[in-house]
């Protein structure tokens, strides 16, 4: 018996091919994520000029009526801290900078310590923050937060990206791979990032509107200094988080303490 040894093309050519495929799945991907950050960044730059042109008087206009979950504060155990917390929003309201808003506090019933910002002008605060917070300082710094982001518009601008770049998102990848869970993914990522140095600047905001009304700055920082103490999430984690971590967020508020302060 004669035996005769056949090279074996059939499985050459699908070891190729299966390369040729993982490469082309890789160039797929490279360039949706490329295409996907240009998408962001042009979303963001869509919607700032947009925002700019949006008055704080339309604003109030639009979201008049803006479903808030608020508990009433006389009937509440924190009827005289809220008081007081009021007070302390109506003198801030006079600082240097602030939007000309219509300017309203609502109480959450909620045991995290936490603040928001509403668009149009209303500030809603836990019950939870009321517990953690006594001086005064502390509660117009939260308070001064959020004005910051109503001056820099963070709530209408993050509303804006999330709906355009959803929009422009499917119109050009469709089902494909960056209009699915992937382009979803990264549309996370990068908001995350984007909404950290929002949270940065409403503090830095804040801090020097504290400073200029009350001539000092000390007790700024101890809504932080709790939340660091609780804290249960290790640092790498805060990578995807909305907000910058209590350590990180400390220390940024020092170094510009100290700007301010020299």
């Amino acid at each position: 018996m004669k035996v005769i040894n056949k090279p074996l093309k059939k499985t050459s050519d699908i070891s190729s091919a299966r390369g040729t495929a993982i490469n082309e799945f890789w160039k797929l991907a490279v360039s949706a994520v490329i295409l996907l950050v240009v998408l962001f960044f042009l979303t963001g730059f869509l919607v700032d000029i947009i925002v700019t042109r949006i008055s704080f008087e339309t604003e109030e206009r639009l979201f008049s009526a803006f479903p808030i979950p608020e508990t009433n504060p006389e009937t509440s155990d924190y009827a005289v801290r809220f008081k007081t917390a009021h007070g302390i929003l109506e003198a801030l309201k006079a600082g240097e900078n602030v939007p000309p808003l219509n300017y309203s506090l609502v109480l959450m019933e909620h045991e995290n310590p936490n603040a928001f910002a509403f668009p149009g002008g209303t500030i809603g605060i836990t019950s939870g923050l009321l517990d953690v917070l006594s001086d005064d300082i502390e509660i117009a710094f939260v308070l001064g937060h959020e004005m910051g982001h109503f001056h820099h518009r963070d709530h209408l601008r993050g509303m804006g990206r999330a709906i355009g770049f959803s929009i422009l998102k499917s119109v050009i990848f469709g089902n494909s791979i960056g209009g699915g869970s992937f382009g979803d993914i990264m549309n996370l990522v990068l908001q995350r990032r984007y909404s950290q140095e929002n949270e940065k600047k409403a503090d830095r905001f804040s801090l020097k509107l504290i400073h200029s009304l009350y001539g000092k700055v000390d007790g700024t920082q101890h809504l932080f200094k709790i939340l660091k103490a609780q804290e249960k999430i290790p640092g790498w984690a805060y990578m995807l988080a909305t907000h910058p971590s209590p350590e990180e967020r400390i220390n940024d508020l020092e170094k510009y303490a100290h700007q301010l302060t020299e």
